[in-house]
Formats: C-alpha cells, sequence, structure tokens
C-alpha cells in the first residue's frame, strides 16, 4: 500500500490480488456538514444521473463514487472517467429537476415501512436527544436548491484537501498514479472543510403503532472514540453467539445483527433485534440485557475466546477483501483521523485479546449512555427501568 499527496488530495494505491480492480473518490461531504439540507444527496444523484456505471456510499461525513473493471488495460479509462466526472461535472436545472423528484420519491417511498422509520428514530434519538425527523420539511429544503446553490457546494467540496483518491487490485503502481496525475491538473486545491461532529446523548423512543406487524429493538452505545477495536470486535462476536443461543432457548425466532452502526460521522456498536411476535418486545430486551451484565460480570471460556478471536479476524480479512468495502474504508479512516489503520496490525492484536480485555472493554462501552427504540406491542420498559437493566 502506498499514499502519496498531489493537488493536494491524498492518493492510495493498495495493489493486490488478480481479479480486477476498484477505484474510489471520496469526499469530505455528507449529511452532518453539507451547506444546505439535502444538497450533498442531489449532488450525489445528479453525478449518478451523468453515469449509471458508478456507484455511490453516502454517509455522515463523506461521499464515496467507485467504479473498476477487470482488466488492468481499463486503467487510464476509468481513472479518466471518475475524476472527470468529479472535477468537471455537468450541472443544469433539467438534471436538478430529475435528481430532486428521484429522491422526493424515494423518501416518501420508503417513509412508511417500520424498519426505515426505526432507524431514523434511532439516529435522531442517539445523537439529537429525541429529535423527530421531518421529511416534509426535508422535502421543502430539497425543493429550494438551485443550479447556484450546486456550484458553490462543487466549488468548496469537490478539492483537493478534501479528496482521497483510492485503488484497490490488481495493477501496477507507477501506472496508477500516472494515469490519477494525468487526470487530476484541473483539480483545484480549495480549502479543508472542517467537520462538527454532533454530541452523543443516547435516548430513548418509541415507534408508535396501533397494530404493529412485528416486534424490533434497536439499543447502542456510543463507540465514537473507543481506542480497543480489536477487543469491540471479539466482544461482538462472543455477544452475537450468546444471544442467539438465548433466544434459541427460549424458544423465540429471533432475527439479530451486531454492527458498528456509523451516523453523521460518529459510530455506535448497534444491536437489532426483531420477531415475527409483536409482543416480544420485553423479553428481546431481558435477554439482551442479560447477556451484556454477562459480558461485564464474567469471563469468557478459553473454547469461547479461541473462537470469537476467529470469527472477528475472519470478519476484518473478508471485509478488508472486499475492494469497495476496502476503499471507502480506508478513506473514512484518512479523512477522519489522517491516517488508516494497518490490517495486519488489527488481525495481530486480535489475536492477543485475552478474555479479561473483553470484560474490561465490555465495561467501558456499557457504562455508556444507551439508546434503544422501540417497535411493537405494547406493554414495554420504560427508560427508568431499562437503565437499571442495562
Amino acid at each position: 500500500m502506498k499514499a502519496s499527496l498531489t493537488h493536494g488530495a491524498t492518493v492510495v494505491a493498495d495493489v493486490r490480488g488478480n481479479d480486477g480492480f476498484t477505484i474510489a473518490a471520496t469526499v469530505k461531504l455528507g449529511h452532518i456538514n453539507e451547506p444546505k439540507l439535502g444538497i450533498a444527496s442531489v449532488y450525489e444523484k445528479i453525478l449518478m444521473l451523468q453515469n449509471p456505471n458508478v456507484q455511490t456510499v453516502y454517509g455522515g461525513t463523506i461521499t464515496s463514487y467507485l467504479t473498476g473493471g477487470a482488466s488492468e488495460k481499463e486503467i487510464p479509462e476509468k481513472v479518466a472517467e471518475l475524476l472527470g466526472l468529479m472535477i468537471k461535472p455537468v450541472l443544469s436545472d433539467e438534471l436538478l429537476n430529475e435528481a430532486v423528484s428521484d429522491i422526493i420519491r424515494h423518501t416518501r417511498d420508503r417513509n412508511v415501512l417500520p424498519r426505515r422509520q426505526l432507524k431514523l428514530l434511532y439516529k435522531h434519538t442517539a445523537f439529537h436527544g429525541n429529535q423527530v425527523w421531518d421529511t416534509e420539511a426535508y422535502i421543502r429544503s430539497l425543493l429550494s436548491i438551485t443550479l447556484e446553490d450546486l456550484q458553490h457546494l462543487h466549488k468548496s467540496y469537490y478539492t483537493g484537501k478534501n479528496l482521497v483518491i483510492t485503488f484497490s487490485g490488481k495493477g501496477e503502481e507507477q501506472g496508477i498514479f500516472e494515469a490519477i496525475m494525468q487526470n487530476i491538473a484541473d483539480l483545484p486545491v480549495g480549502e479543508d472543510q472542517k467537520v462538527e461532529l454532533p454530541e452523543y446523548t443516547g435516548g430513548y423512543a418509541v415507534l408508535a403503532s396501533e397494530k404493529p406487524l412485528f416486534s424490533r429493538v434497536l439499543v447502542g452505545w456510543d463507540v465514537t472514540s473507543l481506542e480497543r477495536g480489536a477487543e469491540a470486535n471479539v466482544l461482538m462476536s462472543i455477544l452475537a453467539n450468546r444471544l442467539d443461543r438465548s433466544f434459541a432457548n427460549e424458544g423465540l425466532e429471533v432475527t439479530t445483527e451486531l454492527k458498528i452502526a456509523g451516523y453523521y460521522g460518529c459510530r455506535t456498536l448497534r444491536i437489532a433485534a426483531e420477531c415475527a411476535d409483536s409482543t416480544k418486545v420485553n423479553k428481546m430486551l431481558d435477554i439482551i440485557a442479560y447477556n451484556i451484565k454477562r459480558l461485564k460480570e464474567t469471563y469468557a471460556t478459553d473454547r469461547r475466546m479461541e473462537s470469537a478471536r476467529n470469527e472477528a479476524m475472519a470478519d476484518k480479512l473478508f471485509k478488508f477483501g472486499q475492494r469497495e468495502a476496502s476503499a471507502v474504508e480506508i478513506a473514512w479512516q484518512i479523512l477522519k483521523h489522517g491516517r488508516m489503520y494497518d490490517i495486519s496490525d488489527r488481525i495481530i492484536s486480535t489475536w492477543r485479546v485475552s478474555a479479561r480485555n473483553v470484560q474490561e472493554v465490555a465495561n467501558e462501552i456499557f457504562s455508556q449512555p444507551f439508546t434503544c427504540c422501540i417497535y411493537g406491542q405494547a406493554p414495554y420498559y420504560s427508560k427508568e427501568e431499562l437503565a437499571k437493566m442495562f
């Protein structure tokens, strides 16, 4: 892996494998630092309309544009195509209207879905203390965006100091950097756009429904500043397996997901649990709380530790083995921290994680204020009751 700076942009070449390549251009712009509500998403959509072959990943503080190919011979063409889109996009009222209409339609279609509503509720509860997402206010903001707004956005954010270009896959480093240099000459250096992250508040909220279709809970804790990533990964492997066993032992068919969920440039360790029976909210919370208490108070056995370490290492290797996911993660690490961690170091650190380390990081994470969002049939625990459980 090699990194260099040119025209203010960071260029990273992660040359490996023999099955094609991915090129990503990641801009330090997302919904947390956009100058006008919804404009980053509109701009992203306009670029997608111009080149449907480019995929995007849109988040709190970054927007990544990805393309790729199967042969090294395609590298110059793909680099020129992607960077041309970044540096000299076509911005017009026609594209603006098409993008806004598409986003409004998509927003209204998804807004009625309980899982989507609960996810939004979790995000706003965790970082804004029960602020309610106003769909109509968002749509009004979209409709107010002008061509001049887009031009100002491009001039301010699509610049070298806010851009990371990542190559991942089969290629030759010198040829990759030469292709980038040939297409980056017109990229302005610009000014580094600072990102002010929101404060994590935690909180409790219920997605009201007279006839809930199922029961679902989202429970999470802030891990944005957590330095013990390897220990957290092993903890998550242990907890995921314990939850699955606990639900099965109770005769419950529950789908669970543990992930580091990113919002607004911050990250939470989030547990999602869902059951087809709409009356099982409290039962799922009982089991989640019990297993968190076990992690905080007891050591995992040697056999469980070995299994969890292996799962954590396999999961991390799989993620970084996926060119697209790796390219986006590398860019996020650089734009947020000014550096990227070495996957080899993470694997070594994971293998050294002990049962005591897991207990320590469990107490560090789960001593933070929790976020809990509920969808299902009442009755369910109050915030005060959950505070005693967690």
